[in-house]
């Protein structure tokens, strides 16, 4: 009876504490405030969309950093997504611990960052996910 129970309050753990990624249609726009680059029309440009995964292993609770070429470009919040206008060409995107977080959430300060690259054309839409696991947040490319 116990090992029954115990594996159920296990599989409760495991699943409660993935990340699960959110539908483009419902996320929360990230709004202006936490927005610092990019959202600027560029003619002939391409559109860079990050949404962030919902869920405790996303680190749920603290903001992010999304780097977009070694430039801070916004603080996302689980189950947000949020758009960058770039000129067509390579990019590197990326996700680091949130700066300007407090208490708990300055433990993320001085993670490692993850990044990716890409190629992007003009009128093209990329996506990008970040989510997470038992070892911390990633980004990757995303056809979700």
């Amino acid at each position: 009876m116990y090992r029954i129970a115990a594996a159920l309050a296990l599989l409760s753990l495991i699943t409660g504490c993935s990340s699960t990624p959110v539908d483009r249609a419902s996320a929360k726009v990230v709004p202006a405030d936490r927005t610092f680059a990019y959202q600027a029309d560029v003619p002939g440009g391409a559109n860079l969309v990050v949404s962030r995964d919902n869920g405790f292993w996303a680190s749920g609770g603290c903001y992010a950093t999304v780097l977009v070429d070694g430039r801070k470009a916004a603080r996302i919040n689980t189950g947000e997504v949020v758009t960058f206008k770039l000129k067509p060409g390579r990019h590197i995107v990326g996700i680091a611990g949130d700066e300007d977080g407090n208490g708990l959430c300055a433990l993320q300060i001085g993670q490692p960052v993850k990044e990716a690259a890409t190629e992007i054309g003009a009128g093209e839409v990329q996506k990008f996910r970040v989510s997470g696991t038992q070892n911390g947040a990633d980004i990757r490319p995303s056809s979700i």
